[in-house]
């Protein structure tokens, strides 16, 4: 739930227009000035706030019921007087696997989650989005999300996805053993007899679509791999590199914008934000985005975008803040992944596969629809390790967290996963210290590679002029 809560903020961001004030059966405002970009967002907010607690404190009555149903199911895994007896969610197998973790002697307890989350859901709900309304400045709003939304969640997997996900893919066999089904099924409102069955029962189906069907070796995969370059030290700067994906969005956001002339809420008392904050010339932060203006969104190819990126990133004044801010070590760990990118296409590929099968009448249009976005999302992971500028003396340094040395990795923090709390700790200890070896070694190699940059650019200009005489 909080996951979707950030998503919902996102989707405000992207989505949000001028309409006129919207006024809910109670009393809550934006705490932002109308002026504001942040104020257009938080009217967004309290429209689903408002669906979400129609009285402004107790939430919806079937979101009521539900979480209700689901705590009083889930939290017995927690729980060692009830951890014997069966779930009418998980079925008795995945209720035992998820029991096994929680007892696991790490002391985790990571499907305790389950519990955790259901217990105060409603008061977090309600406390975070009133707290987001009322946010009086751009900063406050984020430091909400970073503070409430993304560390939490960010911990939490990092410490507990891969043993949860390890559960479920042991036990997801027998989760047609689960009563819940027949609720769903009964209640769901759902045509049993659809011409995607192709005369198998609905049931059965359904089932088999949660057990196998599902790309699940990929999609662990996939999630190992995320968490492996999320959950790293950023050794480009203090923190995890989920962090710094933040902090970067958080920089786009600001450009955004500055470039569609939406107006920052900022605190002009203590100088709008930051003094620390990296001085960003307006050439890289502005983006001329009237050729669009005009334009359906079908009509800007990937192209158009890519073309316009690519010159910004080839801009000389632009290379040191285009490095840290989006092609730092973090950047580099992720689209260096090739396993991570297999994964990725292999998962798209399978819930592909699954939704011809629903809507058999759209296959034509999902097969030219994957083939294209497969190839954009190729094009940008080779444009991304190797970013190139053939007029600009422009280059970035593209090496993952864990660095190279002669072209291996060193100190990668993935390869301490699977190892106890104690061991863990050590072994990201060790890794950290060949990791920052090696960027020691790279960091001499960057000096000269940095100096001869300088060389050959002292070199152009000098034989420029010499034509510009001749």
């Amino acid at each position: 739930m909080k996951v979707l809560l950030v998503a919902a903020c996102l989707l405000a961001v992207a989505f949000v227009k001028s309409e006129p004030d919207f006024v809910p059966n109670f009393e809550i405002a934006p705490g932002a000035k109308k002026t504001s970009f942040l104020y257009q967002i938080q009217k967004t907010l309290i429209e689903g706030y408002a669906t979400l607690f129609p009285d402004g404190s107790r939430i919806m009555n079937t979101a009521q019921l539900g979480i209700m149903t689901a705590r009083n199911d889930l939290c017995k895994i927690s729980n060692p007087d009830f951890q014997s007896q069966g779930s009418v969610i998980l079925g008795k197998t995945c209720k035992k696997a998820f029991v096994k973790v929680y007892n696991d002697d790490s002391g985790e307890q990571c499907s305790g989650v389950f519990c955790d989350i259901l217990e105060n859901i409603e008061e977090f709900l309600n406390n975070t989005m009133r707290a987001m309304i009322a946010a009086e400045f751009d900063k406050e709003f984020f430091e909400i999300i970073e503070e409430e939304i993304l560390d939490p969640v960010m911990e939490y997997n990092c410490r507990c996805s891969g043993q949860m996900m390890d559960a479920w893919l042991g036990c997801k066999h027998k989760i047609g053993e689960a009563d819940i089904w027949f609720t769903v099924m009964n209640f769901g409102g759902f045509n049993t007899s659809a011409a995607y069955l192709e005369g198998e029962d609905w049931l059965e189906f359904w089932v088999d679509v949660v057990k196998d069907r599902l790309p699940w070796d990929d999609m662990s995969l996939m999630l190992e791999r995320t968490m492996a370059n999320l959950c790293q030290s950023n050794q480009d700067d203090e923190g995890e590199c989920y962090t710094y994906f933040y902090k970067a969005f958080n920089t786009l956001y600001q450009w955004y914008l500055k470039s569609t002339g939406g107006v920052p809420a900022v605190d002009k008392r203590r100088g709008g934000g930051n003094k620390k904050a990296m001085v960003v010339p307006d050439e890289c932060s502005t983006f001329d985005l009237s050729a669009y203006a005009e334009m359906e969104a079908d009509d800007i190819s990937f192209g158009d975008i890519r073309e316009a990126v690519v010159e910004k990133f080839c801009v000389e004044e632009c290379e040191d803040v285009y490095q840290k801010t989006f092609l730092g070590c973090c950047t580099a760990s992720m689209i260096q992944d090739e396993a991570l990118e297999t994964s990725v296409k292999n998962t798209a590929k399978g819930m592909g596969e699954i939704y011809k099968r629903l809507y058999p009448e759209n296959e034509n249009a999902a097969n030219s629809g994957m083939s294209e976005y497969f190839g954009y999302y190729e094009d940008a992971m080779l444009m991304l390790r190797n970013p190139t500028c053939d007029d600009t003396d422009v280059q970035y340094n593209v090496t993952p967290c864990g660095g190279f040395v002669e072209g291996e990795e060193v100190g990668e923090m993935s390869s301490c996963e699977g190892l106890n709390a104690k061991k863990t700790k050590i072994c990201k200890k060790k890794a950290k210290k060949a990791a920052k070896a090696a960027k020691k070694a790279g960091g001499k190699k960057n000096k000269e590679g940095k100096k001869n940059k300088n060389k050959n650019k002292k070199n152009k200009n000098k034989n420029k002029n010499a034509d510009e005489s001749a």
